[in-house]
């Protein structure tokens, strides 16, 4: 179709092969677009789904203009031009000087990197002068200059003594006027000349089309000077591509809103498992293995926990006062929360429990409103309000402020707006004092989660409690001690990787979360992995292992005693399989960005391989080898002897099977490498932003032509210590990482977040963990060998449900036992937690039928529940539209979930079967005509908060509880009788519990 050519000489190319459905799908959008007038295109397409022949596509056959393609790297520049031979012209070859990677000589199809066209100038007088102003100003804001005349003199003293530094730090400073120039409108004027003049040969070939490949990478200065550019182009069409859009946070807002502006809103994304399931990417599943630290890292890491909880135990002592009378006034305080009505709490010592770092952080108070009483406000009636105590410990504060309501700003009307003003601290402080044994006031109500205090991990409520009792209450003291003991909480947190600032707490970079991240255990794990992998693929094993960096020595830290400087590294990575004779057989290579490592038993036969190599692709350069312990070093000298060159010789060595396991960091093995036969992915980066992690992710589930049937392993390395406050600290990266990743579980339905890799794996924590991981390893290492199995989930090339639907997911902390039967007369099968899920299931779906209130007033399906392993079951309407599908999940979460203030509750009874003298002489198929049957309460469940909205609506669902799960009233619970029995039911362990969760999924 040719919308709109700028000429009509452009020549006649067409496709060769036929388009994949999402590229179909693609193009159909796109000639709408362009028939409309619009001028931007932006698509989002997992690795491998086929973006490079999608955007000839456009280019050749739809837009039909001059065009140039834009890369961040040259091993992508150079997809783009070899691509072409995709395409035909007249029926035979495009002509090769139709297509240029050369920025001096721009053609038809121009392939060039970014770097081409925004290379910044070197400086100039203007920037210089810009650059030393925002010195100067730099210098006196920081008090090391009083005037203007004083920061000149000591730039010009630093000049005329250090001229290295001076020119280092002007250099950051002009960087930063030319962004500030660049951010207010003036990006052409911060280019080198070089970059200016292709754009101009560009502007003077009359491009009609720009391609931005991996525009995510546009969030920044290149993004800066394309929008500049395009009146100097005069507005050619702009197609954007990317396998994820960019990660927001922390980017100048002007530079997202240009973002925006130039490329567009996304009009189509390709999600990973459509592209898996119409055959044009490899199945694959995401496994995980787990490893404990090393004992001195163990050591390290329970040394700092002490640290924190040695201190937390001091807060939480009564303060020393000097002065008798703020003595009495604490006592007071003391006195009147002590006599506060205790609520939801229980008898016994309660465990210590794991952690993962917080990931939410303090935001800045709202205006006032209606709810809340400003303490400048002439309704605040200071004079009448008490004054807290001189020195109060935290328990004492906390439990103050729940009482008073009160916060920095001033004084909350009842508890839901005090909630709603800072619900973190309205959460964690309810938290913190209830693993205490320490009574909530009256009117506090208790924390809605569905697990207990105990098993929410501790630094997810320990650091917004302690954050704000050092920013709310020790900074704010009269007394000097308080400051001090603020500075000290300060730097304990640091080590734990919590940051307190002014205006909240945040996660950073700390010694314990490096210990973690790099453990040396990690490193141990791999050639046990390897080795499975091996056994079960042979020599069609490719495995690729990938790490941050070369050597962990790259990263700052203050652990250089306890991490060498190989720890966790890809260094590291390659000598641990070089030194296991089981993984020495897969012949690794190590390849970074300075260094070849080559296993000694290839070296020679890698050398003349290469060499041939080289020669073929006419490429100058000598190779030697140099002898190392256990292996040899690959260097070469020459000219073309740069990482481009040999990361992409020894991925055709890999390719070959001359070396069967590569290992290397993800600067050079992410964006933009191909090797289409890895079919074994070990992950030991830390990265966790869904951009890279999907980069990553994608190097692995390309097609292999030679093995159709190909299914890909991607596993990440998880060190846990549990015990430990922030023992999960890894464990949240790796959720982090799977917070956007889809995979197929294992009952065939395609997930998105952790919870595919395993039911168990949640967003706090992995469920049932301690003493489990070398179970949960071995099962790892058995779904390893059933690829065959994880293709028949993915039902590759079967139609399928393109739209999410919302799934409970449920796992009782009491299972029905085996005598344990629905109690209706005949009933002959026991409850399971399957079919007690699905019942209830079919009662609520009922109830919302008959009041109304889906919107789809036909449902065609009934609730289905599928087990899953380790005992959770899956419980959807598979017919639901997205609406239906949520309001379905969330009332039956609430049927089955912990009973957190309901309106309504309803009890459940059970028929306990019971073996009679007569039933045990009698063979089984007769017996159990002579069994006894003894009816008795099971559980007390919530009536759905939708349909507890009125006692018509309970009425309804007591009828079909009644008619398919178990006799018994409905119950009005907020007060009265109603209330006690809740409170009884919570007592003797009648109340709900267990692990439950609302998913979204594909079918």
């Amino acid at each position: 179709m040719n919308l709109r050519p700028r000429s009509d000489n452009f020549p006649p190319l067409s496709f060769r092969g036929q388009l994949r459905p999402s590229q179909a799908a693609v193009v159909k959008i796109a000639e709408q677009k362009l028939a409309d007038g619009a001028k931007q295109l932006h698509i989002v397409a997992p690795p491998g789904s086929g973006k490079t022949i999608l955007g000839l596509y456009l280019w050749a056959e739809c837009v039909r203009q001059p065009a140039v393609v834009l890369s961040p790297n040259s091993a992508i520049q150079a997809q783009w031009a070899a691509k072409i031979d995709q395409f035909a012209y007249d029926a035979g070859d495009v002509p090769s000087d139709w297509i240029s990677t050369s920025s001096e000589k721009p053609a038809l199809l121009t392939s060039l990197t970014y770097q081409a066209l925004t290379m910044p100038g070197r400086g100039s007088d203007d920037l210089d002068e810009q650059a030393r102003n925002l010195w100067l100003e730099r210098l006196i804001g920081s008090a090391q200059a009083q005037t203007p005349e004083e920061a000149r003199y000591w730039l010009a003293d630093l000049k005329k003594h250090n001229r290295d530094y001076y020119d280092q730090r002007l250099g950051a400073y002009r960087k930063q006027a030319r962004d500030a120039m660049a951010i207010a409108g003036d990006a052409l004027q911060t280019l080198h000349v070089s970059a200016l003049d292709t754009l101009a040969r560009l502007r003077d070939q009359g491009i009609g089309l720009v391609i931005v490949d991996e525009c995510h990478h546009l969030l920044g200065h290149w993004g800066r000077v394309l929008e500049a550019a395009q009146d100097l182009l005069a507005g050619p069409i702009v197609i954007a591509l990317t396998a994820t859009p960019p990660d927001r946070d922390g980017k100048l807002p002007a530079d997202v809103q240009r973002y925006d502006r130039y490329l567009g809103e996304i009009d189509y994304e390709v999600p990973v498992p459509a592209v898996v399931k119409d055959g044009f990417l490899a199945p694959y599943q995401d496994l995980a293995y787990f490893v404990r630290p090393a004992p001195d890292e163990l050591s390290f890491i329970a040394n700092a926990d002490e640290q924190l909880h040695t201190i937390v135990e001091e807060l939480c002592l009564p303060l020393d006062t000097s002065d008798s009378t703020v003595v009495a006034e604490e006592k007071s305080t003391r006195s009147a929360s002590e006599n506060v009505t205790a609520r939801g709490v229980s008898q016994g010592e309660l465990p210590p429990d794991p952690d993962t770092e917080n990931e939410s952080t303090d935001t800045e108070e709202e205006p006032p409103d209606e709810d809340f009483i400003s303490v400048k406000s002439p309704a605040a009636k200071t004079d009448a309000t008490p004054q807290p105590p001189a020195r109060e410990s935290l328990p004492e504060w906390l439990l103050r402020i729940l009482v008073e309501k009160r916060l920095p700003t001033g004084v909350a009307k009842d508890w839901n707006a005090f909630a709603k003003r800072d619900p973190d601290l309205a959460w964690a402080a309810r938290i913190f004092l209830l693993r205490r044994r320490i009574a909530l006031p009256q009117d506090v109500p208790l924390p809605e989660e569905d697990v207990s205090p105990e098993e929410v991990p501790e630094m997810e409520w320990l650091a917004p409690v302690l954050d704000r009792y050092v920013r709310h209450r020790l900074r704010r003291s009269k007394d000097t001690r308080d400051h001090a003991l603020a500075q000290q909480i300060i730097q304990r947190l640091r080590m734990l990787g919590i940051q307190i600032t002014d205006t909240g707490w945040q996660p950073c970079a700390s010694p314990v979360g490096r210990v973690m991240a790099y453990s040396k255990a990690k490193c141990a794990a791999i050639p046990i992995i390897l080795k499975t992998e091996h056994q079960l693929l042979g020599d069609k094993l490719r495995a690729v292992v990938i790490a941050d960096y070369e050597k962990t020595s790259a990263t700052a830290g203050s652990v250089d005693n306890l991490l060498d400087a190989e720890a966790g590294g890809a260094i590291a990575a390659f000598k641990s399989l070089t030194k296991d004779p089981a993984t020495d057989a897969l012949n690794p290579v190590l390849l970074t960005g300075s260094s070849v490592l080559v296993d000694d038993d290839i070296g020679l036969d890698l050398k003349i391989a290469c060499e041939a190599w080289l020669d073929k692709e006419k490429y100058q350069v000598e190779l030697e080898l140099g002898e190392e312990e256990g292996f040899h070093a690959l260097r070469g000298r020459g000219k073309d002897w740069t990482p481009r060159v040999y990361v992409e010789m020894i991925t055709e060595m890999f390719q070959r099977g001359i070396s069967r396991c590569l290992v290397g960091t993800r600067g050079l093995l992410g964006e933009g490498w191909d090797a289409n036969k890895i079919n074994c992915l070990i992950d030991l980066t830390t990265v966790t932003t869904s951009m890279t992690v999907n980069q990553l992710r994608g190097r692995s589930i390309r097609l292999d032509p030679a093995e159709p049937l190909k299914v890909a392993n991607n596993w990440d390395v998880v060190c846990l210590a549990p015990e430990f406050s922030k023992g999960l600290d890894d464990y949240r990266r790796f959720r982090l990482k799977h917070q956007r990743l889809y995979g197929v579980t294992d009952d065939g339905a395609v997930e998105k977040g952790v919870g595919h890799v395993h039911p168990a794996f949640t967003q706090l924590r992995p469920e049932g963990l301690e003493g489990s991981t070398s179970l949960l390893n071995a099962e790892m290492l058995e779904r390893a060998a059933r690829r065959q199995t994880c293709r028949n989930l993915w039902q590759v090339g079967k139609p399928y449900r393109n739209q999410p639907l919302r799934t409970l997911e449920v796992k009782l902390s009491k299972e029905p036992g085996s005598d344990e039967f629905p109690p209706f007369k005949g009933s002959k099968q026991p409850w399971t937690t399957q079919s007690l899920a699905q019942t209830i299931g079919l009662a609520v779906l009922n109830s919302l039928v008959e009041a109304r209130l889906f919107t789809d007033p036909v449902i065609a399906s009934t609730p289905q529940a599928v087990e899953r392993v380790g005992g959770y079951v899956r419980v959807f309407l598979e017919e639901a539209n997205e609406e239906d599908s949520r309001l379905f999940t969330q009332a039956l979460h609430e049927a089955l979930g912990p009973l957190h203030e309901p309106r309504y509750v309803i009890p459940r009874q059970i028929d306990r079967v019971e073996a009679t003298w007569l039933s045990r002489l009698l063979p089984s198929i007769v017996g159990q005509y002579f069994q006894r049957r003894q009816r008795e309460q099971a559980m007390l469940h919530a009536v759905p908060s939708v349909l507890a909205r009125n006692k018509e609506l309970v009425a309804i669902y007591e009828r079909y509880w009644n008619q398919h799960v178990s006799p018994g009233e409905a119950i009005f619970a907020l007060r009265g009788s109603g209330e006690d029995l809740l409170q009884s039911a919570r007592q003797q362990g009648l109340a709900p519990s267990g692990f439950i969760h609302e998913k979204d999924v594909f079918l």
